[in-house]
């Protein structure tokens, strides 16, 4: 009897849930917003399309800064139904256009990258890296091996580098190096430094965060700041270049994916993001592009990169990422 009450009571419970789920109208299309490489999100949504035949994916993509601009733009009539790529300041600038949503797969990713809200889902780590052309920094004869070694005046001008106001990769490396350049611990007496780094761009920013890397690739720039998966995929195809790890310190961080509030497919939205942290598609993300797993149960198997407990770590700092940006361009305009 006590049994029987008991399975009566999770019943209950389930009912909301289940109703919720029942509403959900049964769609044929997903919308998705990125601002993933394309290699990624081809991957990705090749993947979930051998998956999921009927669904037909629709792609939306552009710098961080953009999606999440157009996000609060359609906020009142959203046109997209998922948002992915990007850090959590990014997410937490938009929460109000987010809805909450646990994935399937939630206790099967590593919790300290998972908010407490569930407003996003980390979808594989993020790692700031330094790429560098070998070939062109052996001419200058600097060494390269961390945030400070970056204002050398032999580099002023040839650091390649995406302004943060809208390239999401940029902004979460300046929001490292406050982290890790901070010589009282407090994010905001990291800008003595972010400011000489700025000087010593000389003015020039790369247009995207894209061109930031290949520009190093290509020779026209001796180091550049990326995420590491971009330079670990150039050097696995034979480009004369190679990742170096801040010795200061990198603020690890996740690339997350979210549900949009209001959009036309929820049920479909659900499914993906589901399936982008599933151990099948995070599987083919570390062998196909590089990233890294955000689950204990997939082996990194790539080479030339270092192993996560061998990097300087530091804990991600708290801060907003609207004025970091503001204050990242007062700092810009100065000069």
């Amino acid at each position: 009897m006590k049994k029987l009450l008991c399975l009566l009571l999770l019943i209950c419970l389930a009912l909301p849930t289940m109703a919720a789920i029942a509403e959900e109208p049964d769609t044929d299309k997903l919308v998705l917003y990125t601002s993933a490489g394309a290699s990624e999100y081809e991957l990705i949504v090749k993947a979930f399309n051998e998956k999921y035949p009927d669904i037909k994916v629709e792609i939306v993509s552009g710098g961080t800064g953009d999606m999440a601009a157009r996000i609060r733009a359609e906020k009142e009539a959203p046109y997209g139904d998922v948002m992915m790529g990007g850090g959590n300041t990014i997410y937490r600038s938009i929460e109000d256009c987010l809805e909450p949503y646990r994935s399937v797969e939630a206790d099967n990713l590593f919790k300290e990258f998972m908010p407490d809200d569930d407003l996003f889902t980390p979808c594989y780590i993020n790692v700031n890296s330094i790429i560098v052309n070998k070939t062109q920094l052996e001419k200058l004869g600097v060494t390269v091996d961390g945030w400070e070694s970056l204002c050398d005046p032999a580099l002023k001008g040839k650091v390649s580098f995406a302004n943060p106001a809208s390239a999401g990769s940029a902004l979460e490396a300046v929001v490292n190096m406050l982290a890790a350049m901070s010589p009282t611990g407090k994010v905001e007496d990291g800008w003595d430094y972010v400011t000489r780094f700025v000087e010593n761009l000389d003015g020039k920013f790369a247009s995207g965060s894209s061109a930031a890397y290949k520009a190093v690739v290509e020779g026209e720039y001796p180091v550049g700041i990326c995420n590491e998966d971009k330079t670990i995929s150039y050097m696995k195809d034979g480009a004369d270049v190679y990742a170096v790890y801040a010795k200061e310190g990198i603020t690890l961080r996740s690339s997350n994916i979210a549900l949009m509030k209001g959009g036309a497919n929820p049920k479909n939205a659900k499914l993906f993001i589901d399936f982008v942290v599933s151990k099948e598609c995070q599987t083919a993300m570390e062998a196909g592009v590089n990233t890294r797993p955000i689950r204990g149960d997939v082996p990194m198997t790539t080479e030339g990169r270092v192993k996560t407990e061998d990097i300087v770590q530091l804990p991600y700092p708290e801060v907003d990422s609207n004025e970091v940006k503001a204050h990242f361009q007062d700092v810009v305009t100065s000069f």
